[in-house]
């Protein structure tokens, strides 16, 4: 005869919102506003207060904390907490000129009013910004979620001179930080296996691959690796991908004539403007399919919709989380939550050229 055993464990002392409000010798409504970081609630109480909650190992409700979004984002429109939106090294005029960058704000702001809150922006590049500078300007709104907008130059790693202890931050793509925060950003590496898998049901199973230098660096090579990894024909993978500046494309041309592929994949769609590649690519007359699609990408070309507007909407998920928990500073142990879009059908080969 087996017995069965079970553990006997002692339950977790639950220490409620009063236990805090006595601690801190404040009322119950104070600490709640000051618990979710309400700009009513000077800073100082606030401090006061998550000290309190942290001696006590205070925990919110998770369940609750829910609720409560859901109500706020119920509610008429009232004054709301505020989100920022921190466009970082991005002036004002790229904010509203770049449709990528568009789509981004769009998608955070839906997803921020949806959850009850308001997001305002702010710019790093504004004239006569600093860092420290906009920190206190931040601090003295009682902002303290925030999200950070994607990094569109060439820097390979992001840093912005702040005390994150005062901040529940979240990043929109994939650009490394220093310190390392939350990220919500797009799966580069299931994108190009999605692409790969994607042109082999169309019968493109020896595809070429052209990576911009800067992209390639960004995302960790983590297209150049799919591609590798994933190619239908392992022996050829390696010829058949090439990583390129946008000032050196000139041997492009002849590379992808030589190599005779059946479809042509670009990081972005305007690559196809460079010398010798899109003349190429239409002479060969193959599907051609950017990693980064959009409504502007020119008809017939197929690829990823990154839909980096709901990439940005998990990242005020990320923010609004650590809100709910009471978590701010740069975390010990980043969430990195990546998505992989959605497939984009190219046009297929066209037919070959008539003799004359």
């Amino acid at each position: 005869m087996v017995k069965s055993f079970t553990m006997a464990t002692t339950p977790m002392p639950v220490v409620a919102l009063k236990n805090v409000a006595k601690r801190a010798g404040l009322s119950l409504a104070t600490v709640s506003y000051a618990l979710r970081q309400s700009p009513k609630i000077p800073v100082e109480t606030r401090e006061r207060v998550a000290a309190a909650a942290r001696e006590l190992g205070y925990r919110p409700n998770p369940r609750v904390a829910s609720l409560m979004a859901h109500i706020r984002g119920a509610q008429s429109p009232a004054p709301r907490e505020r989100l920022a939106f921190v466009w970082v090294h991005t002036n004002r005029a790229e904010a509203r000129q770049n449709s990528f960058l568009r789509r981004v704000f769009a998608g955070a702001r839906e997803r921020a009013g949806q959850m009850g809150f308001a997001l305002e922006e702010f710019w790093t590049c504004d004239p006569g910004m600093t860092d420290q500078r906009l920190e206190q300007i931040l601090r003295a709104r009682g902002i303290v979620g925030v999200v950070l907008s994607p990094v569109t130059n060439a820097e390979a790693t992001v840093t912005l001179k702040w005390d994150w202890r005062h901040f529940s931050p979240a990043v929109i793509g994939n650009v490394t930080w220093t310190p390392e925060l939350h990220h919500a950003g797009h799966h580069h590496y299931l994108a190009m296996r999605l692409v790969l898998s994607e042109l082999a049901k169309i019968d493109c199973k020896r595809p070429a691959a052209v990576i911009e230098a800067t992209v390639h660096e960004r995302n960790k090579h983590a297209y150049v690796a799919a591609f590798w990894a994933h190619f239908p024909q392992p022996v050829s993978a390696r010829s058949l991908v090439r990583v390129v500046s946008r000032d050196d494309t000139a041997d492009v041309g002849p590379w992808l004539r030589a190599v005779r592929p059946d479809a042509l994949v670009v990081s972005h769609a305007d690559l196809l403007d460079l010398p010798g590649l899109g003349k190429m690519a239409k002479e060969l007359r193959i599907p051609r399919v950017t990693l980064y699609w959009s409504k502007e990408t020119p008809r017939g070309i197929g690829g990823i919709d990154q839909r980096q507007d709901r990439v940005a909407g998990h990242a005020v998920d990320l923010v609004v989380a650590q809100l709910n928990a009471n978590e701010t500073g740069a975390p010990d142990l980043p969430r990195m939550m990546l998505f992989p879009g959605r497939w984009v059908p190219p046009a297929l080969r066209l037919g070959k050229k008539r003799s004359t």
